[in-house]
């Protein structure tokens, strides 16, 4: 019989680019099955540029980094996929240009979205987006300590 963990006991759900996913808008109203909350995060990507106003909240709906998934770093994706790794922060070649340029990328998306974000935004986006980098290297460093 395979095991279970319920969502509400998942502490760490860190995708294949550093994403936390248990941080993300789009995750967490998902998990919370609101169609308030998915309004919310429509109205925040909208704002940041990231969907259209005509886009449909409830397409919004995210369960983490999975395959089927469409995934903004489609070709880290691909690469980890190949070395069927869960993230970047397992991989022996940490941090390569892949990984490196989405970094780069959320820097920017950070610069932009501290323009149109409410400080508790931020926090949030920071917590879910901005700390790739740092989720990544604290998974690296526990992998390269238990060797």
């Amino acid at each position: 019989m395979a095991s279970y963990t319920p969502v509400a006991r998942i502490t760490n759900m860190i995708g294949i680019c550093g994403d936390n996913c248990l941080s993300c808008p789009r995750y967490v109203s998902t998990q919370s099955g609101s169609p308030e909350k998915w309004e919310e995060v429509k109205k925040l990507w909208v704002r940041l540029g990231l969907r259209d106003p005509a886009f449909p909240a409830q397409e919004m709906t995210c369960y983490g980094c999975k395959p089927e998934n469409k995934c903004v770093y489609s070709e880290l994706r691909a690469c980890a996929n190949e070395r069927t790794i869960e993230n970047c922060g397992t991989c022996q070649r940490y941090p390569c240009g892949l990984i490196n340029a989405a970094f780069q990328k959320s820097e920017m998306f950070h610069s932009h979205a501290a323009r149109v974000c409410t400080p508790n935004e931020i926090a949030m986006l920071k917590k879910a987006f901005f700390s790739k980098k740092q989720n990544l290297d604290r998974i690296h460093r526990k992998i390269k300590e238990r060797k």
